[in-house]
């Protein structure tokens, strides 16, 4: 509700640079980039954002039309996957420069820059579907959505598998009851147990 006004908007604007500021320290803590403290390595973050954007807009371009103009995507975006899972590897490999563990802080420095975007699209609405890209940022909201879900929820999922998990959770759950003593399966059959007494 906030957003609905000028002055929101440009609070919600001003509230959206905090995630710039993280991206911005991010890049410049990582091993590829040394010492340089150049504003040209911030700069080029942004083009590697960029292209992120466009092999995002690459993957999820479909036109139900023609079945032909269908199977030339598919095969686009099968291309485009293995040649960035090869420049990936080559550029690991080949740079002493890249670790791996710059990849997660690249990874940490442009997730919440997506979100800042996304923040800043929703606060200016208006001017974003002027300009025909609210269908971009409703895809880019899909993803972080089910991201958010995957990251959340793949934990619970991978310990449901374990039994103890269970108990567990009764045993936390039930935590007085077990303290006094009280059987709960007992509680739970209900008045079954007295009618048998």
């Amino acid at each position: 509700m906030h957003i609905q006004t000028l002055r929101g908007r440009i609070l919600e604007t001003i509230l959206s640079l905090r995630f710039f500021i993280f991206q911005y320290g991010i890049v410049y803590k990582l091993n590829l980039t040394g010492n340089d403290t150049s504003l040209a390595v911030y700069g080029f973050s942004w083009v590697v954002l960029f292209g992120f954007v466009l092999i995002f807009k690459v993957f999820t371009f479909s036109i139900k039309k023609s079945s032909n103009f269908q199977l030339l995507i598919r095969f686009v975006q099968g291309v485009t996957a293995i040649g960035l899972i090869v420049a990936l590897i080559l550029f690991v490999a080949f740079t002493g420069d890249l670790s791996v563990t710059d990849l997660f802080a690249s990874v940490l420095a442009f997730v919440p820059t997506g979100w800042a975007i996304l923040s800043l699209a929703i606060a200016w609405r208006g001017l974003v579907r002027s300009l025909g890209l609210w269908d971009s940022v409703r895809e880019i909201a899909r993803m972080y959505d089910a991201g958010m879900g995957i990251l959340i929820f793949a934990p619970i999922a991978f310990l449901s598998w374990f039994p103890f998990i269970s108990t567990f959770q009764s045993r936390l759950l039930f935590n007085q009851a077990f303290s006094r003593g009280l059987e709960i399966s007992l509680i739970l059959a209900g008045n079954k147990a007295n009618v048998q007494a």
